[in-house]
């Protein structure tokens, strides 16, 4: 009984700390690009109320069931992000695996800017990093035969 009690809390514990949201601002992409040094991934930013971004759950999960390994990074663009109502999408629309992040700065344009000086904040947004982080951008639900594409030449 004590193992499956402990079995239990440490699923629990898990799952606790998959939901947890991590701060993105200003210096977070820099520091993103820095852990993520010679290894392709995905920047994906979204927001509770964007009806495609709901689509491109769909779309990551099938990409990281194909490409295990592939590093998913999940920003919500939310101003004074609702932690439980972030959490309840990812848990409803299910991205899979991924470093979930939010919106930690009240001027988004500020960390906008420091993530593409040309992104207007238009969702879904996604960055699709290759080894050496050359970016391709996609505004917009990211079609999944693009980004089988991608995937094939990262």
């Amino acid at each position: 009984m004590r193992l499956l009690l402990a079995a239990l809390m440490g699923g629990l514990a898990l799952s606790a700390v998959a939901a947890d949201l991590q701060p993105f601002d200003a210096k977070t992409p820099a520091a993103i690009r820095k852990a993520e040094a010679g290894k392709p991934f995905v920047l994906a930013f979204w927001s509770i109320t964007c009806e495609p971004c709901r689509d491109e759950m769909t779309t990551l999960k099938e990409a990281q069931r194909r490409h295990p390994g592939l590093r998913v990074h999940l920003v919500s663009v939310d101003s004074r992000p609702d932690p439980a109502a972030v959490r309840a999408f990812l848990e409803r629309y299910n991205p899979g695996p991924a470093v979930r992040w939010a919106f930690a700065d009240d001027f988004g344009e500020r960390v906008r800017y420091a993530v593409d000086p040309g992104w207007r904040g238009e969702l879904p947004r996604t960055y699709l990093f290759d080894a050496a982080h050359r970016a391709t951008v996609h505004s917009g639900r990211l079609d999944a035969k693009a980004l089988e594409q991608w995937l094939k030449g990262k």
